[in-house]
């Protein structure tokens, strides 16, 4: 089912509603800064068991972990360089996806690298997500949605594909294919395993 709601202030009752249903193991599909993703309650293993078969990935493949900030992203973490604060400090919130090391509070869907001990945090700049993230109070778990190869982008063909499947859609419009770039702060000298979306502003500041 796709559904709108105010691009400026997003309407709180429905978000409530929304955080509830993620809670109790629902799915849904939001526009992020990059592209669509599916998102689940980080908490909840029957939603997150819907990702895994709504994407048709194997469970040891790492889910993002979607924060409103750094200081709830930093409970998560075993250790955060200070090169690592101080940039995400500067670029959040944005399109970065932050590789880093977690700790025993992190859900296990979540894990980038389970050997290692690895997460990727996202702390998005969708109002979206924000405002869903402030309601929740809690910490969501998410994956691009795609289709084989391709980034779906289209909402149309999103609930051709999902429709029945999840929750709900939110329909943002078509967006970009825009992915995240991705930074690795797992020792003290960082790494950019990926240059996207944002890149140019994070290299501003190194």
């Amino acid at each position: 089912m796709l559904f709108q709601l105010h691009p400026k202030n997003p309407e709180i009752r429905v978000l409530k509603s929304i955080s509830q249903e993620l809670k109790n193991g629902g799915v849904y599909i939001f526009p992020t800064d990059t592209v669509y993703a599916l998102i689940a309650d980080s908490r909840s293993l029957v939603g997150l068991e819907k990702i895994f078969k709504l994407k048709n990935i194997p469970k040891n493949k790492p889910l993002s972990l979607l924060c409103p900030n750094i200081s709830l992203a930093s409970e998560y973490v075993d250790y955060l360089p200070n090169e690592a604060f101080k940039i995400m400090k500067k670029i959040t919130p944005g399109p970065y996806t932050f590789i880093l090391r977690a700790n025993r509070k992190l859900p296990r869907a979540t894990l980038a690298n389970e050997k290692s001990k690895q997460i990727g945090i996202r702390i998005p700049d969708s109002i979206y997500i924000q405002e869903l993230l402030k309601v929740h109070g809690g910490t969501l778990c998410s994956t691009s949605v795609m289709s084989e190869e391709d980034y779906i982008t289209n909402p149309e063909e999103l609930e051709k594909q999902y429709g029945s499947r999840v929750n709900g859609i939110l329909d943002a419009g078509i967006l970009p294919t825009e992915l995240s770039t991705i930074i690795d702060f797992t020792s003290d000298s960082m790494e950019v395993l990926r240059e996207g979306k944002g890149f140019e502003l994070l290299a501003s500041f190194l």
